[in-house]
């Protein structure tokens, strides 16, 4: 799966197949993927360097990536699956970052929140991006 994103990235779509591989799950576990990736270098910064006060963003860079890779298929109903996943996602973000900020440290607050907003931007996205059935011809 990761070689799949990573090929992609790196020989674009060259046979003109790659809509037939991209499918809407793989979109949400490479989204989880990326959280895991983020949250294993944001937890080895914490504990080398201590809670960043500036930069700490760039350890979200790897939640980009499954979202970008999914656009460049150009699945069907992409358009409104990415404007309605953003607003699904910038509103979790904004609520789980309202509601951790005093349970967490504001670090871990804000990167849960923004995960879990990517993470739902994923899911709505790949919700309306679902393959459906062509209807019989008569």
């Amino acid at each position: 799966m990761i070689g799949e994103l990573l090929a992609f990235w790196m020989f674009g779509d060259v046979s003109g197949e790659h809509n037939l591989r991209y499918h809407p799950v793989k979109l949400v576990i490479w989204t989880l993927v990326a959280i895991a990736v983020s949250a294993v270098v944001s937890a080895a910064r914490l504990a080398l360097f201590g809670e960043p006060r500036t930069g700490w963003a760039i350890a979200l860079l790897p939640l980009l990536l499954p979202l970008t890779g999914a656009l460049a298929h150009k699945p069907p109903r992409y358009v409104p699956g990415l404007t309605w996943g953003l607003a699904a996602g910038l509103v979790a973000a904004l609520l789980l970052g309202i509601d951790m900020g005093t349970t967490l440290s504001s670090f871990w607050a804000g990167f849960t929140a923004v995960c879990a907003g990517f993470l739902v931007c994923s899911v709505v996205f790949a919700a309306i991006t679902w393959p459906r059935p062509e209807p019989p011809e008569e």
